[in-house]
């Protein structure tokens, strides 16, 4: 799933190669956007681009919003206007393209064309907690959306809850717990304010580096079995909270004498 530094960084180049500019919006694939249609995009000027933590909107002159979500298995692909696609067109929901530029959307997993009006209140968007590279963005401010998560959800699972703190995926969930030596097992009751605010102002660092370069940390993720890059003992990997995503941890740096728990 595409996680928020991603997002970030799709809004960011999306911007750069339409704002200000009109575009076309065709559907070539069997699937619709839902609410209006797309064809409602067609010509309109593109003024705005935004990331809320997993989300996208795209807003266009006369008050329409294109809302995308990727899920599990989507994209955004950026082509130069003429340039062949990588996948084929009935994986692609929408396409939009200018002059220079095209930007597929292939197999994501909620896309629609509202007003902006209606997106105000949506009721998804206004349940996320802040987002974590917002430029307001507080780690004080997060530790206490952390905790509304509750006293026994351990860590990890907290920084996935998108109603708590948005943006937070699997990735940055194990690398920005690596990063503060935090336990993503240990429970929300036993971790004081300093240690949440670490493991976010950590987080933060490693996502804000991901949207300047484009390239995710591998410290722990993915790495299960190999040597730990501070102490070298094997990083461990388990799947954690009801969804059962897999967390990937160092025991030895991380654990807290807990090891035996797990």
């Amino acid at each position: 799933m595409a996680e928020g530094d991603s997002i970030r960084r799709l809004a960011e180049r999306l911007r750069e190669a339409f704002a200000g500019t009109a575009v076309t919006a065709r559907t070539p694939g069997p699937r619709r956007p839902h609410g209006l249609s797309a064809a409602e995009l067609d010509g309109r000027i593109l003024t705005a681009t935004e990331s809320r933590g997993k989300h996208l909107l795209l807003r266009f002159e006369g008050g329409l919003v294109l809302h995308s979500h990727l899920g599990m298995r989507g994209s955004w692909h950026l082509y130069r206007r003429g340039e062949r696609w990588r996948r084929p067109s009935a994986r692609a929901w929408i396409a939009l393209a200018n002059e220079r530029s095209e930007a597929v959307n292939f197999d994501g997993s909620s896309l629609r064309v509202v007003r902006a009006a209606q997106l105000a209140r949506d009721p998804r968007l206004a349940r996320l907690g802040p987002d974590l590279l917002a430029p307001d963005f507080s780690p004080e401010r997060g530790a206490e959306a952390l905790r509304q998560a509750g006293a026994t959800t351990t860590l990890g699972e907290a920084l996935l809850d998108q109603s708590a703190v948005a943006g937070i995926g699997n990735i940055f969930k194990s690398e920005g717990c690596f990063a503060a030596a935090a336990d993503p097992w240990q429970p929300l009751s036993e971790i004081g304010d300093e240690e949440l605010r670490l493991v976010l102002a950590e987080t933060r660092a490693l996502m804000s580096a991901a949207v300047r370069t484009g390239r995710q940390p591998q410290s722990v993720y993915h790495r299960g079995g190999r040597p730990c890059p501070r102490c070298g003992s094997p990083i461990r990997s388990r799947a954690q909270g009801d969804d059962a995503r897999r967390t990937y941890w160092c025991a030895a740096c991380q654990g807290r004498g807990r090891d035996n728990r797990h």
